[in-house]
């Protein structure tokens, strides 16, 4: 018997006096036989009951599906999201990762839910600028089958303000930067979206383009030409997207400036001084 119904297996074969064998064969067990109670009958006569013994069907099984709850297009930085990984079929058991990039994703708080059909791993995290770009995949599986992952995962495209850092030119000494000198500075952007401003300081004070004077500003640089001692001082610049505006720290120019009205020194050269 499968449950009520009776299943025909042919004759018995006897094994022996006062002993026979019946086998039940099911050649391809699904997994809808999950669960199943068989029962063997087996009766001599009308006058007792028949004697019976019953099994219940145990199985492994593969998940049959791995899925996001919801796929965001945008996270914002900063702001706290809520995913859930779903996970239905794998029996008995259910194995939930989330990755990053192929490795373990620790930033998150991890809650799990389960069941009669489905569990579920409900992560709750704050993404960041540097998470942006990364894939974002949750992975179920049966622990006790091999090859058995199923996955599903998004591209995390986070938000976030402008990150600002300024330098000089990469092929300046900022302790050898003499009167005349031509001088650059490179302002570094990360920002999603891309910065649509990029603004200039010196010491406080907007620095607008005059090719005139010598000051030239291209997308992410600031030329200034011809230095005196007057472009000497602190310089910054700033950034702004649809998330903000942010500003870097300043970077200190120093002038080494030559004065012929001062005596010449020991080795008849003028003297220099630097500024500020």
């Amino acid at each position: 018997l499968n449950g009520d119904e009776l299943m025909q297996t042919g004759g018995g074969i006897s094994m022996g006096r006062h002993v026979t064998v019946n086998r039940l064969e099911i050649p391809k067990m699904t997994r809808s036989a999950l669960n199943n109670t068989y029962k063997c009958q087996a009766s001599n006569t009308k006058l007792v009951p028949p004697a019976e013994r019953s099994i219940r069907v145990d199985m492994l099984l593969k998940p049959l599906s791995a899925a996001l709850s919801s796929k965001p297009k945008q996270l914002i930085s900063n702001q706290e999201y809520v995913l859930a990984c779903n996970v239905e079929g794998s029996v008995p058991e259910t194995d939930i990762k989330w990755m990053q990039n192929n490795r373990p994703f620790t930033k998150g708080k991890i809650k799990i839910i389960n069941n009669s059909s489905m569990v579920s791993s409900v992560l709750s995290f704050r993404p960041h600028p540097d998470d942006d770009g990364t894939i974002l995949k949750c992975e179920g599986s049966n622990p006790r089958l091999q090859n058995s992952v199923l996955e599903d995962s998004v591209i995390m495209n986070v938000l976030y303000p402008p990150q600002v850092t300024l330098s000089l030119g990469s092929t300046l000494n900022p302790d050898d930067i003499k009167e005349g000198d031509d001088v650059y500075f490179e302002c570094h952007i990360k920002a999603n979206p891309r910065e649509h401003r990029i603004t200039w300081s010196h010491d406080g004070l907007p620095v607008t383009q005059n090719v005139t004077s010598g000051v030239i500003i291209s997308t992410r640089s600031l030329v200034l030409q011809r230095v005196g001692r007057f472009h000497s001082g602190s310089y910054a610049c700033a950034a702004a997207n649809d998330r903000g505006e942010t500003q870097s720290e300043p970077v200190a120019l120093k002038i080494h400036c030559k004065y012929a009205s001062r005596p010449p020194n020991h080795n008849g050269n003028d003297t220099e001084t630097a500024y500020p």
